[in-house]
């Protein structure tokens, strides 16, 4: 007789179980660590305080700011909080997969007085209630239910055995709600908003990786400058003291030095300038790196050099409409939307559902224990008219048109977007050589106005206008150059952090 009582609760238990092993084997794909980061700087996993520490204390090549950039930039911790906020939205949606399980306890006392206001007998009347109750992955639900009560007297009277009542009842919708991803419809809307999520921190460290490029090429680009200016003030002091010698010799006159005293004095007011920029390069670049302002870091590389790379335009075009991270997010975005009207059209139906049950009641009755009860019946409801169904359909379909036109703008916008940086590359490649010649130019005719400003045969104006000339093609050349791999880094963002120098 046990064995037959308890038969009901295994069989039950075990379909829980299957239930549930095979939704949480599902539910394992979704459990992750925020582990993007990574795949952009390798670096970045070993880092901790201290490595920091003494890379900061060592010249640092691009990758060691890129590196620490994505371990310390503020802004991008703020984006990885989210990303690990909206992951825990994720995995809590995960409940839905799981039985929900009751139990309750429930005693009574009751008191009989008689007709002249004595305390009769007392009657104590106890009940235990367990209930599991499991959502099927077609939209309906399960329930088993199980039920001991058992009341006794203070004058002995009560059943010896407690009574049992095991009830199995399922539902089963046949048009509202019908399907895993409706049954489920919360932990899927949050799989896709993870998603969204995942992209805009993939969108936040590419911008991150830009910034820091951005900034450490500025300070490339002004320590150049820097150089230039001070090297254009040597030349100037040269010309100043070989003019004061010809002017002993009564070979120049007082203008000459005045000339190339005017030009040193513009040549440090560049310089003071260029200094002070290149102080604002250095703390963009800390700012980027989340390093703090008062710690002086020094770079590997001092000067840029020129290093053309191919440009493969259909290549990168197409790269580019599979990695955008703009494209991938509205993407994904319109996969949500798309759900969403999923949703809501099928809300639209009426709820038409099956439901049933089966109970068996043991009252400890040898005579009668074995009372089954088997119900079943056919539900249907629809509120007249629907219009608050019909409206969020409407809201949601025009949604999703929306994100549609969204999509398609996004990759025109990429495509120029890249068409642009390609032409830019194409024509800094060309400046480039031009600038390079102008300088081999600016040098020899710095050289041979010397020469001839030291023969008698002119004055120093035709030097203070070389070196001018020589500064200038040197400043035009290090904006460029700094401008090729800005662009570089920009086309790079654009390709979703395709690398095109390593192509």
């Amino acid at each position: 007789m046990a064995r037959q009582q308890l038969l009901p609760l295994f069989i039950c238990l075990s379909f829980f179980a299957a239930i549930t092993g095979t939704l949480i084997a599902q539910d394992s794909d979704f459990e992750r660590e925020a582990g993007i980061v990574s795949a952009y700087s390798s670096k970045t996993i070993t880092l901790n305080k201290s490595t920091i520490d003494t890379l900061l204390n060592s010249p640092l090549t691009l990758d060691d700011c890129v590196a620490i950039s994505l371990k310390n930039n503020l802004l991008l911790q703020i984006d990885r909080l989210e990303y690990n906020r909206v992951y825990f939205d994720t995995y809590g949606s995960k409940q839905s997969y799981y039985p929900e399980i009751g139990l309750s306890a429930e005693r009574n006392l009751e008191t009989e007085i008689d007709s002249i206001g004595n305390d009769g007998a007392e009657t104590t009347s106890d009940q235990l209630d367990l209930s599991l109750i499991q959502q099927m992955p077609l939209g309906g639900s399960i329930s088993f239910s199980h039920q001991l009560a058992r009341s006794t007297d203070n004058v002995g009277r009560g059943s010896d055995e407690p009574g049992k009542l095991w009830t199995i009842a399922f539902s089963q919708p046949l048009l509202q709600g019908v399907g895993y991803d409706l049954a489920y419809s919360d932990v899927k809307q949050a799989d896709l908003g993870f998603q969204i999520e995942q992209y805009r921190l993939k969108s936040a460290i590419l911008e991150t990786i830009f910034s820091v490029k951005e900034a450490y090429f500025n300070v490339l680009r002004l320590n150049k400058l820097v150089a230039s200016t001070e090297a254009a003030i040597e030349r100037d002091n040269q010309l100043i003291r070989i003019s004061e010698a010809k002017v002993e010799a009564k070979l120049a006159t007082r203008r000459d030095i005045l000339s190339a005293e005017i030009i040193l004095q513009q040549d440090y007011a560049e310089l003071v300038q260029n200094q002070a920029d290149l102080q604002n390069a250095y703390d963009e670049l800390k700012n980027t790196m989340g390093v703090a302002f008062e710690k002086e870091i020094q770079l590997a590389l001092n000067v840029l050099e020129y290093r053309p790379i191919p440009i493969d335009e259909t290549y990168w075009l197409e790269v580019a409409q599979k990695n955008n991270t703009d494209i991938q997010l509205v993407e994904a975005t319109l996969q949500l939307n798309a759900f969403q009207s999923k949703i809501a059209k099928n809300s639209r139906l009426p709820n038409l559902a099956i439901e049933g049950s089966l109970s068996r009641l043991y009252d400890g009755d040898p005579q009668d224990n074995r009372n089954r009860d088997l119900t079943g019946r056919v539900v249907l409801s629809y509120p007249l008219f629907n219009f608050g169904a019909r409206a969020e359909y409407q809201q949601s379909v025009i949604a999703e048109r929306q994100t549609e036109r969204v999509l398609e703008n996004t990759r025109r916008v990429t495509l120029l977007n890249v068409r642009s940086a390609i032409r830019n590359l194409r024509n800094g490649n060309e400046r480039l050589k031009i600038l390079l010649k102008s300088i081999d130019a600016a040098r020899e005719k710095v050289v041979f106005a010397t020469s001839m400003f030291n023969m008698g045969r002119a004055s120093n104006q035709d030097i203070t206008d070389a070196q001018e000339d020589l500064l200038d093609a040197e400043v035009d050349y290090a904006e460029e150059l700094s401008s090729y791999y800005i662009e570089q880094a920009r086309l790079e963002q654009l390709l979703g952090g395709f690398n095109i120098s390593n192509q």
